[in-house]
């Protein structure tokens, strides 16, 4: 092959690569990156530090209103080979795109996977199983409680919700929960393994995430 030969073909694999990174910077621009947000890092990684010590063996994960999933990537990526699955069902269409790519390297072979991003209603659920463990982080985003009432009966749950209440943007709460005793109200449990607040604090301005961790 002569030096021209070997320039052209070099030069046509530069051009494909950079057409790729283009498409693929473009659409990720697209992206919501509030899911990287301190305030949803830290609450994230306050689930994760509580929960895990906690977990039955190997169950099967359900986060409702899971959005780009960043915390199944979270749990996979502290504890790769403590779960069996982890489902994640979002209203968002766009989310399973980004979902998917974030936990790529889980679910991209269906035969082996073990993360799956599903685009759907948290409330049209009927959960049928009472050894999977269902978490909600995101309670304030919907609009009514129905999935928390498809959970059955004995399943582990993991709920975080917070004080703000503000209904426009860029909080858009549908279902507030002003206070923890409110919180606690709205999702009563049978046994509480763990409940608390942590204060999310900027400067002058803050607010408290609710966490509460049991058996319904």
């Amino acid at each position: 092959m002569s030096f021209g030969q070997i320039y052209l073909s070099f030069s046509k694999k530069k051009i494909v690569n950079k057409y790729h990174y283009t498409n693929c910077t473009e659409q990720y621009l697209h992206m919501n990156f509030d899911s990287f947000s301190h305030g949803q890092v830290e609450s994230k990684i306050w689930l994760c530090e509580t929960l895990e010590p906690l977990l039955p063996s190997q169950p099967h994960v359900y986060i409702l209103g899971g959005w780009h999933n960043l915390l199944g990537f979270m749990l996979l990526s502290r504890q790769p080979r403590a779960y069996a699955h982890i489902t994640s069902i979002d209203c968002d269409p766009e989310a399973k795109t980004y979902a998917d790519k974030i936990n790529d390297c889980w679910c991209y072979d269906p035969e082996t996977a073990i993360v799956t991003n599903i685009t759907g209603d948290a409330n049209t659920y009927e959960f049928n199983d009472s050894t999977a463990v269902y978490i909600n982080c995101s309670p304030e985003h919907i609009n009514n409680n129905l999935w928390f009432e498809h959970i059955p009966p004995g399943a582990m749950v993991c709920i975080q919700s917070i004080s703000i209440t503000e209904s426009g943007a860029p909080w858009h709460i549908s279902n507030p929960n002003a206070t923890m005793d409110e919180f606690l109200a709205k999702y009563p449990l049978d046994h509480y393994l763990f409940q608390d607040t942590k204060r999310i604090q900027y400067n002058h301005w803050g607010y408290d995430r609710y966490m509460i961790i049991g058996h319904k």
